[in-house]
C-alpha cells in the first residue's frame, strides 16, 4: 500500500478584524503531508492559510489570521500545536 499524501487535520482558525470583529472557526481539513525536509512554518502557511478569512465582507479590512493544529493522526504528532498567524 502506498504512504498516504495527504493527513486529516482539525485546525482553529482566527480571525481578528480591525474593526474589532472576531471569528473563530473549528474545521476538519485534509491537507498535503509535510515533506521530511519541509519548514513547517512556510508548509502551514500553504496549506492551511488558505482556510483564514471571512469572504468578501471582510476583504477590505485589515486584520490578523492565525491558524493552529489543534488535533493530527498519531503520525504527525510533531505538528500538533504548530500555529501561524500573519497580518492582512
Amino acid at each position: 500500500m502506498p504512504a498516504p499524501t495527504t493527513a486529516a487535520l482539525t485546525i482553529r482558525v482566527t480571525n481578528d478584524y480591525a474593526d474589532g470583529d472576531t471569528f473563530t472557526h473549528v474545521l476538519e481539513v485534509n491537507v498535503p503531508i509535510p515533506a521530511d525536509d519541509a519548514d513547517l512554518t512556510e508548509w502551514a502557511m500553504s496549506a492551511l492559510f488558505p482556510y483564514t478569512g471571512e469572504g468578501p465582507d471582510y476583504s477590505y479590512m485589515d486584520a490578523i489570521y492565525s491558524v493552529q493544529i489543534i488535533k493530527a493522526p498519531n503520525d504527525f504528532d510533531y505538528i500538533l500545536g504548530l500555529s501561524v498567524s500573519a497580518m492582512g
